[in-house]
């Protein structure tokens, strides 16, 4: 159900991919290496050339997938938007009371924020050229919307637009500026927050 929404909302991400990445081990090995080097120096900084050294593959390997530096940063950038999208998805589909569902895509979202490598240093490292932080803004309200919309009829009202723009934001800021209350690293915390501020915000837009 959400996986369809989730395929919407990244919409053409293959697009003009020469290999399947999702199947090349290759490509896999120097995006995890971009990952980690990004965590590092900040995805601004990552060259193709630290990136090759810590993959342990050599440029002509590189350089047939992504020919460009600009080219391996939007791989990167839209494997971890899918992993993202996946893992919120995946709350809200094994939420069994529907009622839970923001509480769940919420705490999936900070626990994936938390433990991935890049973002849980998002703070302390460059931030992204705006253009890239209105994409992405873009990209997960889109998605967010889609699901607060659900199976109703039509396109999303501009009352669950507004609203999935403030969760978009939220997040973007949490990440970037953790806050101390409600308490970042407290999942039960975080829950009790979705319940009694971001619940009700969605069910007052539908």
């Amino acid at each position: 159900m959400i996986h369809a929404q989730l395929i919407e909302a990244v919409g053409g991400a293959t697009a003009g991919v020469n290999v399947d990445e999702a199947a090349d081990r290759t490509s896999q090995r120097i995006l995890d290496a971009a990952l980690h080097e990004a965590a590092s120096v900040g995805l601004q900084r990552i060259t193709v050339e630290d990136v090759v050294r810590r993959a342990g593959v050599s440029r002509m390997t590189a350089y047939r997938r992504y020919p460009r530096r600009d080219d391996l940063v939007e791989a990167l950038v839209r494997r971890e938007t899918q992993r993202f999208l996946a893992a919120v998805a995946d709350a809200i589909d094994a939420a069994e009371d529907p009622h839970e569902g923001v509480a769940e895509a919420f705490i999936a979202a900070v626990r994936f924020a938390r433990e991935h490598p890049m973002l849980r240093r998002a703070g302390a490292l460059e931030p992204a050229p705006v253009a890239d932080s209105v994409e992405l803004l873009t990209m997960g309200s889109a998605f967010i919307a889609n699901y607060i919309h659900g199976e109703a009829p039509g396109a999303p009202s501009q009352h669950v637009r507004w609203v999935a723009d403030v969760f978009a934001r939220l997040f973007s800021t949490y990440i970037s500026i953790p806050p101390a209350d409600p308490d970042f690293t407290d999942d039960a915390e975080l829950r009790r927050f979705a319940h009694e501020v971001l619940t009700p915000m969605v069910e007052r837009a539908i």
